[in-house]
C-alpha cells in the first residue's frame, strides 16, 4: 500500500487520466443498465410484481396475454384460479386522452396491488400505477371510458405498468359489467409453480414465459444487456492495456527492488492495491457522475437505478479491472533483476 500511495501521489496526471477511464466506463455502464431497468419496469412491470406464478391462458403460439380471450366456462374447468381481464384503453382525464391498461383481479385475492387503502374498490374504482402522478392524476380524481365515470380510489405501492403503458386495476365485479355484451377474460393467475391440468384447449405458462412474451420486452432487454455485456469486456480490456503498458514502464524499478531482495509477493500487493485504488475512485466518481446525469434526464425517459443495480455493476467494473491486471502480474513475475537493470526488455 506504501508504495501504491506513493507512486499515485508523484504521478498525479497519469494516474488521474486512469480514473478518469474508469470514470466513463463506470458513467456509461449504469447508465445503459438504468435505461435497461427504467425499460422493463414501464413493459412489463405489471407482470414482474404480481405475485402469480402460473398462468392458465388461451393456447396460442404467442401465449401474448392481450391475445388470450377465455369464456366463464374456461374459468370453471380450472380449479383454484383468480381470473384476470387485461384490455389496453384509451381514457379522457380533463379533457385529455390518456393510454392506460386496464386490469382486473378479485378484490379478495393474493393478486391485487398492495396499497394503503384498506377499504375495497367499489363499482368502477381502479388502484391505479403511481407513474402516473406525473401525469397530474390525483386520489379522487375522475376519469371516463365507455361512457362511463371512473374514480382513482388510491396508488399503488410499486410502479405496475404494462407495454409502455402505466396500469389501472379494478375489480372482477366492475369488470363483468362492463362487458356484459361479450364477457371473456385473459387468463387464470395461480400463485405457485406446481402443475396445473387444463383442458386441451388452454396452456399453462409460468410468469417466465408471459414475460418474454411481453411485446418488445425480450428485444429490448437483449439488447441492452448485450451492450453491458460488451462494454464490461471493453474496460477490461482497456484496463488491462494501460496496466500493462505502466508496468512495462516501470520495470526497471521492480529490477531494483528484486535485486534489494523485495519478493515478488510484495510487489504484486503493490499492483494490486494501486489498481484496486484507482478503480474504487473512478467507480465512485462514475456513480456521481450517473448521479448528476439521472437529476437531468427528463421525467418522460424510462430510467430506473436502483442501489442493488449500483452495486451490481459497480462490482463486476472493480471486477474487470482486477481481469485486466493478470497480464501485469506475469510481467512483474517473469521481470529478471539484472536485464530490467541492463534495460533490456
Amino acid at each position: 500500500m506504501f508504495l501504491a500511495w506513493k507512486e499515485i501521489r508523484y504521478s498525479k496526471m497519469k494516474f488521474l487520466l486512469i480514473i478518469g477511464i474508469i470514470t466513463l466506463i463506470t458513467g456509461l455502464v449504469l447508465s445503459i443498465s438504468g435505461l435497461a431497468n427504467g425499460l422493463s419496469v414501464d413493459n412489463a412491470s405489471a407482470i414482474k410484481n404480481m405475485a402469480a406464478e402460473t398462468y392458465i391462458v388461451e393456447k396460442s403460439d404467442t401465449q401474448q396475454l392481450e391475445r388470450s380471450n377465455m369464456t366463464v366456462e374456461d374459468l370453471t374447468s380450472v380449479k383454484g384460479g383468480s381470473p384476470l381481464g387485461l384490455k389496453m384503453v384509451e381514457i379522457i382525464h380533463e379533457s385529455e386522452a390518456v393510454n392506460i391498461s386496464l386490469f382486473s383481479l378479485n378484490t379478495d385475492s393474493t393478486f391485487m396491488p398492495e396499497t394503503q387503502l384498506k377499504d375495497k374498490l367499489a363499482p368502477y374504482e381502479v388502484l391505479a400505477d403511481p407513474g402516473l402522478k406525473k401525469e397530474g392524476f390525483n386520489v379522487g380524481d375522475s376519469f371516463t371510458y365507455k361512457d362511463r365515470t371512473w374514480k382513482i380510489k388510491g396508488f399503488t405501492d410499486e410502479r405496475f405498468s404494462y407495454g409502455h403503458t402505466p396500469a389501472m386495476f379494478t375489480s372482477s365485479e366492475t369488470w363483468d359489467d362492463l362487458h356484459q355484451d361479450k364477457l371473456t377474460y385473459q387468463a387464470i393467475l395461480l400463485s405457485d409453480k406446481d402443475e396445473v391440468e387444463a383442458p386441451p384447449h388452454l396452456d399453462t405458462a409460468t410468469k417466465e414465459d408471459i414475460l418474454a412474451n411481453v411485446p418488445g420486452y425480450s428485444a429490448e432487454q437483449g439488447s441492452l444487456n448485450m451492450m453491458v455485456i460488451f462494454l464490461l469486456i471493453i474496460s477490461a480490456i482497456v484496463l488491462a492495456t494501460f496496466f500493462y503498458v505502466m508496468t512495462l514502464q516501470k520495470l526497471q524499478h521492480y529490477g531494483v527492488l528484486k535485486a534489494i531482495g523485495t519478493k515478488a509477493v510484495v510487489l504484486l500487493r503493490a499492483l494490486f492495491a494501486q489498481i484496486s485504488i484507482l478503480s474504487i475512485l473512478g467507480i465512485a466518481a462514475g456513480n456521481t457522475l450517473t448521479y448528476g446525469l439521472t437529476l437531468m434526464i427528463p421525467k418522460d425517459v424510462p430510467f430506473e437505478l436502483s442501489t442493488q443495480m449500483i452495486l451490481f455493476n459497480s462490482a463486476l467494473i472493480l471486477l474487470m479491472a482486477w481481469i485486466g491486471s493478470l497480464l501485469s502480474f506475469r510481467s512483474i513475475m517473469k521481470v529478471d533483476p539484472l536485464e530490467a537493470i541492463g534495460g533490456v526488455k
